[in-house]
């Protein structure tokens, strides 16, 4: 209980000097103290802050193959990332909601890294979640080339 009390503590503390503190009138906020990188350039951010008494929707991975179209890594990711605002707006939520995001990568390489941080940006703008991206050497079903979880907090 002590460590917990603690690293709140001390969160709290980064965020309150950090110029990357993002906008807590969503009930979240992004936090890059001064220290680290500022990756939000990226597409993500080093930590995510929420209020409490929110609504957690936990998303389950997502994927991006399709039957009838290409299914090349960037066709997947389109697909994978707009499966999971789907995901999000069945649950009551939105991407704004999104404070972590894992990715899953097959055979990562330096170009699916670009892509993605493009992918992030667009998806999730000036307010990025916490994100941890970890590549691998197999999915689920041979075809797949990407995966992505997430979980949000809603706060209506």
């Amino acid at each position: 209980m002590i460590t917990k009390i603690l690293l709140l503590t001390l969160c709290l503390s980064a965020c309150a000097t950090s110029p990357e503190f993002g906008n807590t009138e969503s009930g979240k906020a992004t936090v890059n103290p001064e220290h680290l990188a500022n990756t939000t350039q990226f597409g993500y951010s080093q930590a995510t802050i929420v209020s409490p008494n929110a609504t957690v929707i936990f998303v389950a991975g997502q994927i991006g193959t399709n039957d009838e179209g290409p299914n090349d890594f960037e066709s997947q990711v389109d697909r994978a990332f707009n499966n999971l605002v789907s995901v999000l707006e069945a649950s009551g939520g939105r991407v704004e909601d999104v404070v972590k995001i894992t990715l899953l990568i097959k055979d990562h390489n330096y170009e699916k890294l670009q892509y993605l941080v493009k992918k992030r940006l667009q998806v999730f703008g000036t307010t990025p979640p916490a994100s941890t991206l970890i590549p691998v050497s197999a999915l689920a079903l041979e075809s797949l080339e990407f995966e992505i979880d997430a979980i949000a907090v809603a706060f209506r």
